[in-house]
């Protein structure tokens, strides 16, 4: 009777993405790979650089969430720009699926010789579908309670991004703004999000690196931070917390993951486990994220 409910759950909140578009989705290992929330990230590397991300939610359930990232960028040291592609697929509920699909493009100047500012801008299209063929609940009872559609439903929008990021040796500072064409949700697309983060970075010996993370997101009444460290062995083995607390409702709810990784030469591994913390947060805290990049160096 329990996983009914919950089935019930995911398909009224599919429903309900119809009617309110989602937020930005907050990824744990995007600080790897930035240009799907600010395009002045994309070429940071210098390389070619092929970032693939994938997160499981509510690992178990039928129908649950999943989503898919890819990142694609490329530097070229002469004209100092950085291109790139974002495939972005999000399934959420059951029948709901939003496909995003944006080039990007970055500017960089040297302040200085020890800073870097980077201006980018990102363009594309947002799609999204609802499809109630999808849903398989059995008894009558059970459909009467959600007043479901006969026909697929597919909507197309444009979508914009823009940002600027500053870095140097140790640190990174960068704001972005993400679907700015849109001042409120629309059926298939969000409104206005705002970021801001900084990173530093420690050399604490001969082996050990050390990030530390300060990320900030806003979106309409919603405020989320997010505080990480990242400890790195001889650029080969890292690990880490990350923490992700709404700051409106006092912390709660708030979530925690434990980040797990390794990378050689060319290619990156990186394993995530969130769990949610705080009475607010009533679903399973079953959510994974798995990332595969390979970084190819021009130089050689």
């Amino acid at each position: 009777m329990m996983k009914r409910l919950f089935y019930i759950l995911l398909l009224c909140l599919g429903l309900g993405q119809v009617a309110f578009a989602q937020q930005d989705l907050l990824l744990t290992q995007q600080l790897f790979s930035r240009g799907n929330i600010n395009p002045a990230g994309v070429g940071n590397t210098g390389d070619v650089d092929i970032f693939l991300m994938g997160r499981l939610q509510w690992l178990g359930v039928d129908n649950a969430p999943h989503t898919l990232l890819l990142n694609a960028t490329n530097y070229f040291k002469r004209i100092q720009s950085g291109v790139g592609l974002t495939v972005y697929r999000d399934v959420m509920g059951v029948g709901h699926s939003m496909t995003e699909v944006k080039a990007e493009y970055s500017y960089q100047i040297d302040l200085n010789p020890h800073w870097i500012l980077s201006m980018g801008l990102s363009a594309g299209a947002f799609w999204g579908s609802y499809d109630p063929s999808a849903n398989t609940l059995g008894k009558e009872y059970e459909r009467a309670m959600l007043d479901l559609s006969k026909e697929r439903v597919t909507e197309a929008s444009p979508d914009f991004n823009v940002g600027f990021e500053v870095t140097s040796k140790d640190w990174t500072f960068g704001i972005s703004s993400t679907h700015v064409q849109n001042n409120q949700s629309l059926s298939y697309s969000s409104d206005r999000h705002f970021y801001g983060y900084a990173v530093r970075s420690f050399v604490l010996g001969d082996d050990w690196d050390l990030w530390v993370d300060l990320g900030y997101m806003n979106r309409n009444k919603v405020h989320v931070a997010d505080l990480g460290t990242l400890l790195f062995y001889r650029r080969l083995l890292w690990g880490g917390l990350s923490w992700r607390p709404d700051l409106v409702n006092g912390c709660n709810p708030s979530y925690l993951s434990v980040v797990l990784g390794l990378e050689h030469r060319i290619v990156r591994f990186g394993y995530v486990y969130e769990c949610g913390m705080g009475s607010n947060c009533t679903l399973p805290s079953n959510t994974h994220e798995i990332l595969l990049s390979f970084r190819i160096d021009k130089k050689k």
